[in-house]
Order: structure tokens, then C-alpha cells, then sequence
């Protein structure tokens, strides 16, 4: 999606294949929903992540039946990260990585030694026996709110637009339920679910 805009009987949509007229839309572009939604510039902000895969020591001690997935607050921040399962290698990563906010169009996708360096203070200090050789390295992006709440609702000026953002890192595993949330306020303007800590107004309240 290029652009969008409301026209007297729904919505225009511009893609690089063509511009396509609907009744409703629904918005889920991740980190650029800012550049979509401008009102949602300040509250659904991009933010460069950076992952790492290392071989444990004792890799034994890594394994999904002894390891569990984990979110972990420390003095140091917030790391997260999962067993050895599906691909090499025992996953950290943590929330506000570097701090580093970012256009998602021209997001750094180099690895940096900075960037191992965060992620190694977390596995030296909490996970020693995965301390072993660095196996891979990947860059993501997060697109966090003010809260790290989602962002669930329709556009506050165009009703027929619903809009899903913000989801701060944790959104994947609530996919199926926000597909269901979206397909209801789409269709019929409302969810069966409580959607108040949701709604965008919620910025603006306080």
C-alpha cells in the first residue's frame, strides 16, 4: 500500500499494481503505520532490534523439554528468548535493544559489534552455560507505543477504516485473535471482546 483515502463510497487504495476501491479497509502495515496514519506517527513508533543465535556450552540444558520460552525483567532491561528448536542455536534478544528509533525504510540491517555486546551482557550474566560462539545475528523491528499496548480500533475520522499497530514486540502470538477482532470491526463495526485498552483515544485521555 502506497497511500489511502476515503471517497463517497468507501475507500481508495494506491498499490504499485493499481489503485482498488472497497467499502472498508483494514490497516496493518506494521512499522509503517505512521507514514499511513499520520496521527499514529508519535504513538506507533519503529525501533531497530537485533537478535542473536548463540551454541551452548552445554547444549543439553537448551532443549524445549529443560528450557522453557522466557521473558525476563533484569537491572539491565528486558531479554526474551527461546530454546534451541527449528534452527542452531539458543535465541536472546531484548526490548529497547539500543534505543535506536528508525524509519523502517532505511532501517541499519548491519550487524555491529555494539550490537553483540548488549546481547552478550544478557547471556554472560544469565544463561553462562549458552555463552558459546555466535551462530547468527539478524535485525528486526519493533513498532512500539507509549504504553506497549496494541493499537486495536477504527480510524477515529473514517469508521469503515479499522486499524491494527503498535504491537511493541509481542503481537505474533496474538495473530489468530487480532485477525478475529479485525474481521468483526470491518464487517460490523464492533468486537465481541473489551477493546477500551485498546482504543486510540487512550493517548489523548491523559
Amino acid at each position: 500500500m502506497l497511500h489511502w483515502e476515503p471517497d463517497r463510497d468507501g475507500v481508495r487504495v494506491r498499490t504499485p499494481q493499481g489503485t482498488y476501491a472497497a467499502a472498508r479497509l483494514i490497516i496493518t502495515v506494521g512499522p509503517w503505520a505512521g507514514d499511513l496514519v499520520p496521527s499514529l506517527a508519535t504513538r506507533a513508533v519503529p525501533e531497530r532490534q537485533v537478535l542473536l543465535w548463540a551454541q551452548p556450552l552445554r547444549p543439553e540444558r537448551f532443549q524445549p523439554a529443560t528450557f522453557p520460552v522466557f521473558n525476563m525483567e533484569s537491572p539491565e532491561g528486558r531479554f526474551y528468548g527461546f530454546p534451541v528448536y527449528g534452527v542452531p542455536g539458543f535465541k536472546i534478544g531484548k526490548y529497547h535493544h539500543r534505543l535506536e528509533r528508525t524509519d523502517p525504510g532505511a532501517v541499519d540491517r548491519e550487524i555491529h559489534p555494539e550490537d553483540e555486546m548488549v546481547l552478550r551482557e544478557g547471556i554472560r550474566r544469565y544463561f553462562p552455560d549458552a555463552d558459546g560462539p555466535t551462530m547468527a545475528m539478524k535485525t528486526c523491528l519493533f513498532t512500539n507505543t507509549p504504553d506497549e499496548h496494541f493499537i486495536l480500533d477504527r480510524h477515529p475520522e473514517h469508521p469503515n477504516v479499522a486499524i491494527a499497530a503498535g504491537f511493541s514486540g509481542h503481537g505474533y502470538k496474538f495473530c489468530s485473535v487480532v485477525g478475529e477482532i479485525m474481521a468483526d470491526l470491518a464487517l460490523g463495526g464492533r468486537s465481541a471482546f473489551d477493546l477500551s485498552l485498546f482504543e486510540i483515544r487512550r493517548f489523548t485521555a491523559t
